[in-house]
């Protein structure tokens, strides 16, 4: 079996440009990009190691100064160290942080870090990683793989840019809010992935490909809808949710169809597949019945990329994208680890977007013997029973868009 080096810097960054040094990609932003005197702000650099064999990264932190070419210069930023080493193993990934403050000479002004980058390799490695790729997820539905845990497995479209410097915005603005203590500027680096964890990821691909013939069937589109059906009814009511019929029936429907946007292509089976497998292995949970590890192992993984999808169906619908990258990714996660872990939920999260979503689609999953008119009158009575839904003025936007939704979908079913 070939062995495969997962991508793992875009499951972090949506951005499609690296840096290269010496075999090290590494690409990063400032948190803020906009940075009040006084203040500190944290450069994070995503590191990924393309080579097979260890390396040592060193950094030189470059320090805007003030001044011109006759005057003095004053350093306009400060950081605790300027030279870095970091030692990294064979296809190591990490994420090097920076925190970075004012001086009593910065203007207000961009003032772009820069650093030099030099890699020493421990011995004579080879690249296990392209220097450029194309994700093999179209944006039909998810605009971006980014924190959706896709990247392992379908790949990031990226290039990389061969570099000794590189530099990194960062503008400063605003009134000078000092902090009472002196900021705490010690940098850190946090290993994200290393060599062990590749056993069991090409464990679940090989796992996955011997099964392919039976999966078709065992994946089929009734058997996926009882399965999710009846796991969601049991998660959202541990979280305080219990879900009325139509709001069940359509649910299950939105995550049936999410299964079988990735299972309908064999290119992007891994996406849903991989991740679900590579948990359970890691577990050492029972793999023989997949709608079981699904259910279980990989409700999480499922629920996560329904919420991707449902956004996406929404944004096709109406033409737009209405809510940001960041504001749809912090949606999943919250969704998804209150159903993991039985923290309450609040109708809102149900709703936008996975019954939005749901509600657009549900015409789309037909099940043996179902009227999809009272499967939408279901969804309908349930909505109508949900009395103090989007009564935050800041929701009125997302009533006013499922009402179109659902008026649609009625009129579809009838």
């Amino acid at each position: 079996m070939a062995i495969s080096y997962p991508d793992i810097i875009g499951d972090y960054l949506k951005s499609t440009q690296r840096f290269e040094t010496g075999g090290l990609q590494y690409a990063g932003y400032f948190e803020p990009d906009t940075l009040v005197p006084g203040q500190v702000a944290h450069l994070y650099l995503f590191l990924q190691n393309t080579l097979n064999v260890p390396i040592t990264v060193n950094f030189q932190i470059e320090i805007p100064k003030s001044g011109g070419f006759f005057s003095s210069k004053k350093p306009m930023l400060h950081v605790e160290k300027t030279a870095i080493a970091i030692d990294m193993g064979q296809a190591e990934v990490g994420l090097f942080t920076l925190p970075v403050t004012t001086t009593d000479h910065t203007s207000e002004a961009d003032h772009p870090l820069t650093i030099a980058t030099k890699v020493t390799p421990k011995g004579r490695g080879k690249r296990i990683r392209p220097a450029k790729a194309i994700s093999q997820l179209d944006d039909k539905l998810i605009d971006s793989p980014t924190g959706l845990n896709l990247v392992a497995s379908l790949g990031a479209t990226y290039t990389e840019k061969s570099v000794k410097k590189a530099q990194f915005g960062l503008r400063v603005a605003g009134k000078p809010d000092p902090l009472q203590r002196a900021p705490r500027l010690q940098s850190s680096y946090e290993p994200l992935w290393q060599e062990e964890n590749l056993p069991l990821f090409n464990q679940a691909i090989q796992e996955i490909n011997s099964r392919q013939v039976k999966l078709k069937d065992e994946l089929s589109v009734e058997k996926l809808f009882v399965n999710l059906y009846g796991e969601s009814v049991g998660r959202f009511a541990d979280a305080g949710l219990p879900l009325r019929i139509g709001e069940a029936i359509v649910l299950a429907k939105m995550l049936t169809y999410s299964c079988h946007y990735f299972l309908a292509s064999p290119k992007r089976s891994n996406g849903l597949l991989v991740p679900i497998f590579e948990q359970a292995l890691a577990e050492k949970a029972d793999t023989t019945d997949v709608l079981h590890v699904i259910r279980t192992v990989g409700y999480h993984h499922v629920i996560r990329l329904a919420v991707a999808i449902s956004f996406g169906v929404i944004a096709k619908s109406l033409g737009r994208q209405y809510w940001s990258l960041e504001e749809r990714q912090a949606v999943a996660d919250h969704i998804a680890d209150c159903l993991e872990s039985g923290q309450n939920l609040d109708v809102e999260f149900l709703y936008l977007p996975l019954l939005m979503g749901g509600t657009q689609i549900a015409t789309k999953v037909q099940l043996q013997g179902e009227s999809l008119a009272d499967t939408v009158a279901l969804m309908k009575t349930a909505r109508d029973e949900r009395k103090r839904l989007f009564i935050d003025q800041d929701m009125e936007k997302a009533d006013k868009i499922y009402s179109r939704i659902l008026s649609k979908a009625l009129a579809a079913a009838s």
